[in-house]
């Protein structure tokens, strides 16, 4: 498919008009090379606005991209005349060869390269490198010694991944068990508790502003197995409401990767991401159910989705292990610090990661607003809870939280409860007069074996009182046998 001729551009310094601009990754500016000013990029993501989308738009750098062959372009330099030749697959900037100014690619070709939206550098490669060094520290018994003896901060690499920014307009309407303390119970500090059990239908809008998706097919593959470099998304979130317009300059010098994929393919990642952050959010609309929720019934239907191709910034480690396939990271977030490795371990084929899990908490990290929002309380039923178990409790993602056979369950925890309490009480009687028949000394050296025998994790304390006291006992039976060997000898 034909794709029209890219455009350059000069983009002049807003002070001396010189066309030597990079930016300054310290300041998250442009710098002109000539006369240093600093200047900022136009913000057009600006937050709101999302209940007025409607239908599936897409921006022109996240257009899907289209295979093509090189595309070379020849252009006069609008100040010395000279023609200037550019293969604008490879490059977003060019500079004059006669009078070295610098251009920059202007129009969003459908290749992946030229995204909506850069969101600059705000971090030095100085400060990068101590994050990645506490890393380094914070990690250094459990991961291989050559690993840690040969970083060197010259293989930090300043690095503009792609992502999706994507902004939905849904409907959610959500059915499902919720559980609660009953009023007359809430004060209460120790069990039994009345717990109500409640039949919820929930009906609101659902606004996502900018949630952030991977656009990268290597990344998209999360086995964790035979893929380490999915620690990108455990530095997210990113501050995209600061994001700028696309400007070539802003990625001079940094090396950027391109987008891979095409929207279609992320649209089922973004309704599944989207049905998280609602199961979390309404949990803070009906803040009274402590004991969580089970949804049974969940239905998100799309009103509007808005789709921007963007870079983000991140400063990168990697590291490759002879005689492994897998390579390693440290990454990064050039924004907020916020750093995530996956490192060797000693043994081959093993290694250490700073998270537990690789993906971002995008359900508690994203914007989000709920409109139009109204519960309804079909039924209700109560239940007595014997134990504080908290049973099914999850805070982040508020599901699952109901088991079935709640009941049984709980007659089962009163069984346990009660047989617990008379267990505990057979157990201090029997312990309570074995005691009485024993002499003093005896109740004593028990209790000394007892705490020595269990070791010094199971009584700290008094294991360091009785070493203390033997080893006294120890040197005064000494010192009483040098005293009577001295007065026989005399």
């Amino acid at each position: 498919m034909a794709t029209k001729e890219p455009k350059f551009e000069l983009h002049r310094c807003p002070r001396c008009g010189g066309s030597d601009v990079a930016i300054d990754l310290g300041e998250g500016k442009l710098r002109c090379n000539f006369c240093h000013t600093l200047f900022e990029g136009k913000k057009i993501n600006k937050a709101g606005g999302v209940e007025k989308l409607h239908g599936n738009v897409v921006e022109e750098g996240a257009e899907d991209i289209i295979p093509s062959d090189e595309i070379i372009v020849t252009f006069k330099c609008p100040s010395c005349g000279a023609e200037v030749v550019v293969d604008a697959a490879e490059q977003t900037s060019a500079s004059c060869h006669w009078c070295r100014h610098i251009f920059s690619l202007v129009d969003k070709i459908p290749n992946g390269a030229v995204p909506d939206l850069v969101l600059p550098f705000k971090m030095k490669k100085i400060t990068a490198e101590q994050k990645i060094r506490s890393c380094l520290n914070t990690y250094r018994e459990k991961i291989d010694k050559t690993f840690y003896d040969q970083f060197s901060a010259k293989d930090i690499r300043s690095v503009y991944f792609p992502y999706f920014i994507v902004d939905v307009n849904a409907h959610e309407t959500m059915k499902g068990d919720a559980e609660k303390v009953a009023d007359e119970d809430k004060d209460k500090k120790t069990p039994p508790w009345t717990i109500e059990q409640h039949y919820l239908t929930l009906d609101y809008d659902l606004l996502i502003d900018d949630l952030t998706v991977e656009s990268s097919a290597a990344r998209l593959n999360q086995n964790r197995d035979v893929n380490s470099n999915n620690i990108i998304n455990a530095i997210l979130p990113f501050d995209t409401e600061n994001a700028v317009a696309w400007d070539a300059n802003f990625i001079r010098g940094v090396a950027a990767e391109k987008r891979s994929v095409n929207t279609s393919r992320l649209k089922e990642i973004v309704v599944l991401q989207s049905g998280d952050i609602a199961r979390h959010e309404v949990m803070k609309k009906i803040p009274d159910y402590t004991r969580g929720a089970r949804w049974d019934d969940e239905h998100l239907s799309l009103k509007g989705l808005k789709w921007k191709a963007a870079y983000l910034p991140v400063w990168l480690y990697s590291y490759e292990r002879e005689g492994d396939k897998r390579i390693y990271y440290i990454a990064v977030n050039a924004r907020t610090g916020e750093t995530a490795g996956s490192m060797p371990a000693p043994k081959k084929g093993e290694r250490v990661s700073t998270q537990k899990r690789a993906r971002h908490a995008h359900e508690r990290e994203t914007r989000v607003e709920l409109q139009n929002f109204e519960i309804k309380d079909v039924e209700k039923g109560t239940s007595q809870a014997w134990l504080q178990t908290m049973v099914g409790r999850n805070d982040d993602r508020a599901i699952g939280s109901l088991a079935t056979g709640r009941d049984e369950m709980l007659l089962s925890e009163k069984r346990n409860y009660e047989n617990g309490k008379n267990y505990a009480k057979e157990t201090n009687e029997k312990l309570g007069a074995e005691r009485k028949s024993q002499s003093l000394g005896d109740r004593f050296w028990g209790n000394v074996l007892g705490v020595m025998a269990g070791g010094e994790e199971a009584h700290p304390v008094k294991y360091r009182l009785y070493v203390i006291a033997l080893i006294i006992c120890l040197a005064i039976i000494a010192g009483m046998f040098v005293a009577v060997f001295g007065i026989l000898n005399q």
